[in-house]
């Protein structure tokens, strides 16, 4: 009878111990899944803004460091030296030093571009680095490697291709600490009428990436930069990924693995256009399987802690089953031995359990709520320093446009020093941190000097990246040698082409002969030029007017010509000076902006942009500046 009683006992208790571990098994499982599930739903938020980010402000940079690399490429420091035809010794080191002068002032002053170098077409070298200047005008002592040097001379004719990682020592010859572990280069061959066959390469260090990622940074987070060969060129951080191949193929999935230090991590990864890099986010879930570790520990105690004081109740309960089993016994007994007197007993009652359950649900109600207030506490936290993320990145994002639209228009003046036949100053004053007007020239050979003055509809981030487009257009067109007209003919169809914004342009172009002071120019739109012959007065010169760019396909654009004799002035600017409105709602007007300029027609053209913007300032007075103000002033001196 006592066996009998003790495997019921075993047999009432197993199924207690087996309900027990499963509830600690499911609840520590959901909670991990459900956990993680959220953890990677919110950094996939992140990532999306972070990838979104840099998509949106590394291809710009580095196609305005492009641009700003083939307009140093024009100067023709750097064209008559890469024809390298001296006669003496002497001249080949004057030619140098100009040249060399010429880029460094150039580097030192545009963001993302870490050297330059030029490579002639026979494989001799020359340009400048921060730790060193190449003129190898031998081409045995180029000092990159053929395989590289081969990649360069294939280069597509106006094609960029990129080349990296390379250590700055291939390059210098030496190492110490300033010299970068990885340089990638954007490489592309130009040919130019005036010098033949040249191959550019712009040369990036990690200092770009550095400040593009400084304000993703959140102490969690590893940034991986790979090359389309998987070949990491840059990462944030103390430690390389050991096995990148894995860390790709693993991004986007969704799933926390091992990396090659067997840390757990997630991946998320983006690949690029333009250049054709591949972008990995790794982040660390170190901190986050601690906090579940610490879950599953304190539900476990609580397990324990349910399991004990179900034994007890077991055990009491048992132990009043017992002692009814043990009377009905002795009575038995009794009764067989011949006592039939009935033998007093206590009802058997539960209500200890039914008083445990009561604490339980209570216990159980407590924590649930009070996991929702930390729930609720987290996400508006959360919400909040998103917000606070946004406006950051909004900031920051308008400040590197601006600096990037600010890059890309000519701001160096005198822009032609040596040139004597004219003296030319510009200027661009956007009414938001971005604006859609500018600016441009540039000489398209050594007798034709391209003026160009453009505005955009529109106005902010979408004009100003409509306004990049279009004078890059421009420019290309221009170098392509065709006539003022066709140049926005082609600019046209260019433009009309997938414009699903339905922006425009305004342009006035003009192409000046140097050596006799012919100007063709043509006017899409745009605002009448002012004109001041010699010793005589500014006035509107009144043109024909061409359809806007963009607005419309297969437009024909009408030239006509100006003579421009010594001391003539020509005034190009938007309709940001005249509708300048001061508070009272009036405007600047055209009438005042010509006594503007005949109040200081004798003076340089810097000085009479300066006037004509301080007459501005004057008048508007306190009133918010409505509209872009760009301007452009030449004289014409003549040979």
């Amino acid at each position: 009878m006592k066996q009998m009683l003790k495997s019921l006992r075993v047999r009432m208790l197993l199924p207690v111990v087996v309900m027990t571990l499963f509830v600690v098994i499911l609840l520590t499982t959901l909670f991990s899944r459900a956990y993680t599930g959220m953890i990677l739903q919110q950094e996939q938020e992140v990532n999306a803004l972070g990838f979104d980010t840099i998509s949106r402000s590394i291809t710009p940079l580095i196609e305005s460091s492009v641009s700003s690399v083939r307009s140093i490429m024009s100067d023709d420091r750097v064209a008559s030296y890469a024809r390298h035809r001296y006669h003496s010794v002497a001249e080949l080191v004057h030619a140098r030093i100009r040249c060399l002068e010429y880029l460094r002032g150039e580097i030192t002053q545009r963001d993302g571009i870490f050297g330059l170098l030029f490579m002639r077409k026979d494989g001799s070298l020359f340009g400048t680095l921060p730790e060193g200047n190449f003129f190898l005008d031998n081409p045995e002592e180029n000092p990159l490697q053929e395989e590289i040097k081969t990649q360069i001379l294939n280069a597509p004719l106006g094609q960029t291709i990129w080349i990296g990682p390379v250590s700055g020592a291939e390059l210098y010859g030496f190492q110490n600490e300033k010299t970068p572990e990885n340089i990638m280069i954007a490489a592309w061959k130009s040919v130019d009428a005036s010098y033949g066959e040249c191959y550019a390469m712009m040369l990036m260090d990690e200092s770009i990436f550095d400040r593009l990622l400084e304000a993703l940074q959140d102490g969690k987070s590893t940034w991986h930069f790979y090359t389309g060969d998987h070949v990491e060129f840059y990462h944030t951080g103390q430690d390389e990924c050991m096995d990148p191949e894995r860390l790709i193929s693993e991004s986007n999935s969704g799933a926390i693995f091992r990396d090659g230090n067997d840390r757990p991590v997630c991946a998320f990864s983006m690949t690029m256009t333009s250049p054709a890099w591949t972008l990995v986010r790794e982040v660390s879930m170190e901190s986050y399987e601690q906090l579940i570790r610490g879950i599953r520990r304190t539900v476990c105690i609580l397990a324990g802690l349910v399991f004990l004081i179900a034994l007890a109740i077991y055990r009491l309960w048992l132990k009043n089953f017992m002692r009814q089993f043990n009377t009905l016994l002795r009575k038995i007994i009794r009764m067989g031995e011949g006592d039939l007197q009935p033998v007093a007993s206590e009802p058997f009652s539960i209500s200890e359990f039914e008083t445990m359950q009561e604490e339980i649900d209570r216990t159980s109600l407590a924590l649930t709520q009070q996991m929702d207030t930390i729930r609720r506490m987290e996400r508006e936290q959360m919400e909040q320093e998103n917000k606070l993320k946004e406006q950051e990145r909004i900031v920051q994002e308008l400040h590197t446009a601006r600096e990037i639209q600010r890059s890309a228009l000519p701001h160096i003046f005198p822009p032609f020093p040596e040139r004597k036949e004219i003296d030319l100053y510009a200027s661009m004053d956007p009414a938001r941190d971005v604006g859609g007007d500018f600016y441009n020239f540039f000489l398209i050979d050594e007798d034709h000097l391209c003026l160009v003055i453009a505005d955009v509809s529109g106005k902010g981030i979408p004009a100003a990246l409509f306004m990049m487009v279009a004078k890059r257009i421009i420019e290309d067109s221009a170098r392509q040698e065709y006539s003022a007209g066709e140049i926005l003919e082609k600019t046209n169809d260019a433009l009309c082409d997938n414009n699903q914004a339905e922006m425009f342009v305004t342009v006035w172009l003009g192409i000046l002969e140097l050596s006799t002071g012919s100007l063709t120019a043509v006017n899409a739109g745009h605002e009448y030029p002012v004109i001041r012959k010699k010793d005589g007065c500014f006035e509107i010169y009144k043109d024909r007017h061409g359809f806007v760019v963009g607005g419309m396909e297969g437009v024909h654009y009408r030239e006509y010509e100006l003579q421009m004799e010594l001391g003539d002035k020509l005034f190009v600017y938007t309709d940001g000076v005249p509708e300048a409105t001061a508070d009272s709602m009036e405007m600047f007007g055209t009438k005042r902006m010509v006594e503007t300029l005949n109040s200081c027609a004798d003076n340089s053209p810097e000085e009479i942009l300066r006037t004509v913007r301080s007459a501005v300032d004057a008048f508007v007075g306190d009133a918010e500046q409505f509209d872009d103000l760009t301007m452009m002033c030449l004289e014409y001196r003549g040979t």
